[in-house]
């Protein structure tokens, strides 16, 4: 099956609400929560739309378009993060730290962009906790590609809509109950992995430094069913897109009005229970610390697919919004958003400018944030990855439509 694709400018929209939640969770702590809203949108997202640029490329030829794949996701990806990544060696006590025979493995997982594959730890800290932990979703997502290139292209080959929908409804089902055996049995794998790798801690003593954090929230094997989902939710709109006669019967408008409600809902509860649940504590088996522990990855997949599906089909006020040319440019710079936006309080700091009230500090930050994530873009990541793609490929590649990519 091939179509021709059109350009999906809500989600370029929806890509600056993920990266604008995340900047904002990490400014102020009490919103820090928001940003499992915007990393369950960032790996969806990722998923649907790799299928929606891809998925007639891999039905080609395969090892040409794995050629084509890997030089077009390395000139989008790898500049700004390697750069980001010098910037934090030379400017911190990062690189002396690794410039020795125990930190030089580490510094190579760095540049390979690969460090959350595996639970590194260093001096006794796994590296989520460490300088540049910022960048642990771009290993994660480079994780998801190398998946897609290998397996998941695949998913092109389901060709019937029905059984598309099927599959994506069993997929949601079977994760939620794959993360609730899990979740059952925690207490007793977490012990075990202690008990032979004894410089992780116990959930329940810190939490960041547990193997249990790593394993749910960072590790790509947990955080790739969001992105399967993606491809699984593109494929279903691939489907419905080559039946002109369905896709006009569909209330693509009552379905994004439907997802936000229920991601909204789902969040709130998620808020609400944390507080009250104890959900790391040992022993407590309850749905509403399975429905917490959710939280680390698979919790709002589901709503985001139907946010998603809605979207890329048109005719909503959501989507409408979303397309604007503000948020379209807002999005275009969300990589540069989230990668650079911890620097925003440095640069604050080294301004010498003291504001006392919060909401002047939210919004000066935010200024920084969005001039600087303008500036990376149009320094590093136009210009890399356009001459990237031409020192890379013999011919020109099929760029990604404004929905991302």
């Amino acid at each position: 099956m091939t179509v021709a694709r059109d350009n999906l400018d809500a989600l370029t929209g929806l890509r600056f609400v993920a990266a604008l939640t995340i900047a904002l969770g990490h400014t102020e702590a009490l919103w820090l929560e928001i940003t499992g809203i915007g990393m369950p949108l960032f790996f969806t997202l990722s998923g649907f739309i790799i299928h929606y640029v891809y998925a007639d490329v891999f039905a080609g030829s395969w090892r040409g378009a794995t050629r084509e794949f890997a030089a077009a996701r390395f000139s989008r990806i790898y500049p700004l993060y390697f750069v980001l990544l010098v910037f934090s060696l030379t400017h911190g006590p990062m690189r002396p730290a690794l410039m020795n025979a125990e930190g030089l493995p580490v510094l190579a997982s760095y540049f390979l962009a690969c460090w959350t594959w595996w639970p590194i730890t260093l001096n006794g800290e796994l590296l989520l906790e460490w300088y540049f932990h910022i960048s642990w979703s771009v290993s994660t997502e480079i994780f998801f590609y190398v998946a897609y290139a290998l397996v998941f292209y695949r998913l092109a080959r389901l060709n019937s809509l029905r059984g598309c929908l099927i599959a994506l409804i069993g997929f949601c089902v079977g994760a939620y109950g794959l993360f609730y055996v899990l979740f059952l049995t925690r207490d007793v794998w977490e012990a075990f992995v202690l008990q032979h790798f004894p410089y992780f801690t116990p959930r329940t003593v810190n939490f960041n430094g547990s193997f249990y954090r790593w394993l749910l929230y960072v590790s790509p094997y947990s955080r790739i069913f969001e992105f399967i989902g993606g491809v699984l939710t593109c494929q279903l709109y691939r489907l419905v897109r080559a039946r002109p006669e369905l896709r006009a019967r569909i209330p693509s408008g009552s379905l994004a009005v439907l997802a936000v409600v229920l991601i909204t809902v789902m969040f709130a509860a998620f808020r609400y229970l944390g507080v009250v649940s104890h959900w790391l504590a040992e022993g407590n088996y309850s749905f509403s610390a399975y429905y917490v522990s959710l939280h680390m990855n698979f919790l709002l997949a589901a709503p985001c697919y139907l946010l998603i599906f809605s979207l890329a089909l048109g005719g909503s006020a959501i989507g409408a919004a979303l397309s604007s040319r503000l948020c379209g440019l807002l999005g275009d710079v969300s990589y540069s958003t989230y990668l650079s936006h911890p620097l925003a309080e440095r640069i604050l700091f080294h301004s010498g400018l003291v504001i006392t009230a919060w909401w002047a500090h939210l919004l000066v930050i935010l200024a920084i944030i969005y001039g600087m994530s303008w500036v990376l873009y149009s320094v590093v990541e136009v210009p890399a990855k356009r001459g990237l793609r031409q020192l890379l490929t013999p011919r020109r590649l099929a760029v990604a439509p404004s929905g991302g990519g």
